[in-house]
C-alpha cells in the first residue's frame, strides 16, 4: 500500500478521533472511571460504532498520537498494529505514512 494510500486512511480515522475528543471535553472533569461512549476510529467512513471504555483509558491511549481506539474486527493490519485487546474494544497504533499523518494531525501535539 502506497504512502498516500496509508495517509488518506489515516486522515479519515483522525476525523473520528476529533470526535471523540469532543465527547472527551464533554464530560464532567475528574471523573476517570467513568466508563463513556465513544465513536469506533477504525478508516471505514460508514462506521457507526459505539465503543465503551472509561475516561482514564480513553486518556491513557491518546497519550500516543499514533494510537487509536476501534472496535473489534474493524483492525486495518496493512496500516496499524494492534496494541492490545480487550473485550469490546481493540488499540491499535498506526504504522509508516499512516502513522506520520496520526501524528501530524493530532490535535494534542
Amino acid at each position: 500500500m502506497s504512502d498516500e494510500s496509508q495517509r488518506s486512511l489515516a486522515r479519515n480515522e483522525v476525523l473520528f478521533r476529533d470526535t471523540n475528543e469532543a465527547i472527551e471535553r464533554g464530560q464532567w472533569p475528574g471523573d476517570r472511571d467513568k466508563r463513556v461512549r465513544f465513536r469506533c476510529e477504525c478508516s471505514h467512513m460508514d462506521c457507526g460504532e459505539a465503543v465503551e471504555i472509561t475516561l482514564g483509558e480513553y486518556e491513557q491511549l491518546r497519550s500516543e498520537p499514533r494510537r487509536f481506539l476501534v472496535s473489534p474486527g474493524h483492525e486495518t493490519p496493512e496500516i496499524e498494529t494492534v496494541i492490545s485487546r480487550a473485550p469490546g474494544h481493540v488499540i491499535v497504533e498506526k504504522q509508516d505514512g499512516a502513522g506520520e499523518a496520526a501524528q501530524a494531525l493530532d490535535p494534542r501535539s
